[in-house]
């Protein structure tokens, strides 16, 4: 029987990559005081962050609704496959919660595995193409599932921030709040670890915190996989992925865009690199 991904917004893959993998993505949703846009359906990348820079109160996510995954699910199972569910962390987000109750609710309908990716933005990206490409390869549930967990063993985030105050706000500072005492004079280097934003580095300027990067991102020659992702600052993305390059030279590489479910909390002129080694 075949066998489909889902996985939800926040995994920030590339519309192009979502296409020709098969994915099956679940929106967030994004709110702004009283109005709320689905991610990546009413509210694209450049429209967030231009509205995030002006919005005086503080913005929110919405894990997507119980209903939502449902007719997901329901669509999918309908073609007669079976479903490989892979979330963000259930440390960051209700998110798998949602699927969780949408999965026990069609018990009958459909056979749904759900994972819990214990990653973030496209991380969870990379974890959810590992799937995807199993899937392809006619690989059954078990396999999928296997597929998308030996990434999860592989798989790096860290990024670089303006501020840690949009983390703050928005209550997904976990660990990292260690480094409250000193916002104003750093910038700060997290990392997703154990399902949870935690403090990777803290330097003086934008260019030690982007070369501090680039020695995480080079420390093994052997990645299979790299993402850069930013957050409205495009061309320092695909600047950076060009200095990378040459170190990486049997690395498939991919730039995005930070999306709104994430941008969020990590803020504008976020930039980060998720990478996936070999086994």
């Amino acid at each position: 029987m075949a066998v489909r991904v889902v996985t939800d917004s926040t995994c920030d893959l590339p519309a192009a990559l979502v296409a020709a993998h098969g994915i099956t993505v679940v929106p967030l949703a994004v709110v702004f005081g009283d109005e709320a846009f689905l991610d990546g359906v009413e509210i694209d990348t450049n429209g967030f962050y231009e509205r995030l820079r002006d919005f005086p109160g503080v913005p929110r996510t919405s894990q997507p609704s119980v209903e939502r995954f449902a007719t997901a699910y329901r669509a999918i199972a309908a073609e007669g496959a079976e479903i490989v569910s892979i979330h963000l962390s259930s440390r960051l987000s209700g998110t798998l919660n949602s699927a969780s109750i949408a999965r026990d609710q069609l018990a009958h309908e459909a056979h749904i595995e759900l994972i819990d990716s214990y990653q973030v933005s496209m991380g969870l990206g990379s974890i959810v193409m590992d799937a995807a490409i199993a899937a392809a390869a006619g690989g059954s549930l078990a396999e999928v599932a296997d597929a998308a967990r030996h990434a999860m063993d592989r798989t790096r985030v860290v990024a670089c921030l303006d501020t840690l105050e949009y983390l703050r706000r928005g209550g997904r500072i976990g660990r990292a709040t260690s480094m409250l005492g000193s916002l104003l004079s750093i910038k700060p280097l997290i990392q997703v670890e154990s399902g949870e934003i935690a403090p990777f580095d803290r330097v003086r300027t934008r260019a030690k915190a982007l070369d501090r990067l680039f020695a995480v991102a080079t420390e093994d020659r052997n990645v299979r996989r790299m993402f850069v992702g930013c957050g409205g600052n495009d061309d320092e993305a695909r600047a950076f992925m060009e200095r990378l390059r040459p170190m990486l030279p049997h690395t498939e590489f991919h730039i995005g865009q930070v999306g709104p479910a994430v941008g969020v909390h990590g803020g504008p002129n976020i930039l980060g690199v998720a990478f996936t080694g070999r086994r």
